[in-house]
């Protein structure tokens, strides 16, 4: 009896553990061949359209494109995705503190999302164009403040 117990809390810390790195076992994204399916009820109305009809290359280029018109406009935004928890996709992890307090890019998240992958994509290019922006508004920041 004590064996199969011992079997048994095996079993569970390795089907726990794999379930922590791969994600959530019931996604909505199902894979028949090299053919994936989506849900577009799944993708938030005001995420980027492109998550649904541009190529990997098309999202990368959007995502470069809304970051450089939030900059100019001053709109300062970072974009989190993820499934069991979201992140900063492209974001060192020294600067996490940092990004939390800004607004966010409207970006599916949760392990139900048959979007992630696209949202990924997105969420990369977006941080990694308006992330020196970002750093460079706190620098000035810490620099006036030190400057009083």
């Amino acid at each position: 009896m004590k064996s199969r117990l011992k079997y048994l809390t095996v079993i569970a810390l390795f089907s726990l553990q794999a379930f922590l790195i791969t994600g959530c076992a019931h996604s909505d994204r199902h894979q028949i061949g090299l053919e994936t399916f989506h849900h577009k009820e799944d993708l938030p109305p005001e995420a980027p359209v492109v998550l649904a009809t541009g190529t990997e290359e098309q999202i990368r280029h959007a995502a470069i494109s809304d970051a450089r018109a939030d900059i100019a406009t001053r709109r300062l935004r970072i974009a989190f995705t993820g499934s069991i928890a979201s992140c900063p996709v492209g974001v060192p992890e020294k600067y996490f503190k940092m990004v939390e307090p800004y607004p966010r890019v409207p970006l599916p998240t949760g392990c139900t999302s048959s979007w992630l992958r696209e949202a990924r994509i997105y969420a990369e290019a977006y941080n990694q164009e308006i992330l020196p922006c970002l750093i460079e508004q706190k620098n000035f920041a810490n620099h006036a403040k030190r400057s009083l």
